[in-house]
């Protein structure tokens, strides 16, 4: 099981930007972003640059705010982050640049996001969204758990559909090189996630149907982590999201376990639930090989008193313990 496509190192393409402005010229997070070939990055490099490690390296002072202003630094000094810049004779008026003067965004880039989400948009045209030929008898659920931002926990919970008893259980724990994106997770969470499915099957654990936790079709690109896992590893799955990613829904009075469309325009993404009279919705969507309806159906039926259904709501609690175990054992060391 495998995505089509070599995941790229994001932050090493991020340095060879930042290593590219030129002293005496400022940018952006969000024009860095976009040289990486989406703006959806823009939050992640403005947190990546206040890494003292990676300021030792890069003149991240010439990265400012799109209005002009300086931003935060890493000393958590604006004025150091002004001294810099003057030093470079850049002119600063009240803690701001005129950008017009002083903006750089002449990258030179591959633009590795791009060619993700082109991939996210190839893979559309294998997604399947039919009805099974038989209702699931066992749902697994997949989710993942942070020892770090580099370091997770996958966990999986077998579940059986009748009685909504966990049959089975197991975790993986791994190395997490991708960075949390919106609308790339993915790429993030994907190669473990089939780790995790490669040592199900080789206990003959898999189910019918996976529950993921995100989103299948209810994504910019039609493309969420539930579907590209459907897609990579064959199998039935679900997204079960505890946001809104995308769409409008309208949620005012709903009652136990109503369901409404989210829809974008005059096309219906998934559904929003309430799974729990005092939880917040869950976001239902078909991932792979199944229908919308099939889809909230097998949700609903695995409702048993948690805000998530129980397969998400074992792998969560799974992987979570799992960290907490971990985390326990490393403070002991």
């Amino acid at each position: 099981m495998a995505i089509d496509v070599d995941i790229p190192d994001l932050p090493a393409a991020l340095r060879a930007l930042i290593a590219q402005i030129p002293p005496g010229r400022v940018t952006t997070s969000g024009a860095l972003a976009a040289a990486l070939g989406s703006e959806c990055a823009t939050r992640w490099v403005g947190g990546y640059v206040l890494d003292p490690l990676v300021a030792a390296m890069l003149p991240v002072h010439r990265i400012v705010r799109s209005s002009g202003e300086l931003g935060l630094y890493y000393t958590g000094d604006t004025a150091d982050k002004r001294h810099r810049l003057q030093s470079e004779e850049i002119q600063v008026e009240k803690d701001r640049i005129e950008l017009s003067q002083w903006f750089f965004d002449d990258f030179q880039s591959s633009q590795p996001l791009r060619a993700l989400s082109g991939l996210q948009n190839e893979y559309t045209k294998r997604l399947q969204l039919t009805r099974p030929a038989a209702p699931p008898r066992t749902v697994g659920g997949v989710d993942l758990s942070y020892i770090t931002e580099e370091r997770a926990v996958a966990g999986y919970a077998l579940i059986d559909v009748a009685t909504c008893k966990l049959l089975w259980s197991t975790t993986v724990t791994a190395a997490v090189a991708f960075p949390y994106i919106p609308t790339f997770l993915s790429f993030r969470e994907l190669p473990l996630l089939l780790r995790l499915l490669d040592q199900v099957r080789r206990e003959d654990r898999m189910p019918d149907l996976v529950f993921v936790d995100g989103n299948g079709v209810m994504h910019d690109r039609r493309m969420g982590i539930a579907s590209m896992l459907g897609i990579a590893a064959d199998i039935a799955t679900v997204g079960i999201s505890k946001k809104l990613l995308c769409g409008q829904v309208e949620t005012d009075g709903m009652a136990h376990r109503e369901a409404r469309p989210v829809e974008d325009g005059d096309e219906v993404l998934g559904m929003a639930l309430k799974s729990r009279i005092s939880s917040k919705l869950i976001y239902v969507s078909p991932g792979h090989r199944i229908d919308f309806a099939s889809a909230l159906d097998i949700t609903q039926s695995l409702l048993a008193g948690h805000r998530l259904p129980e397969p998400t709501h074992w792998a969560d609690k799974l992987s979570r313990d799992e960290v907490r175990s971990i985390a326990a054992a490393e403070q002991i060391q």
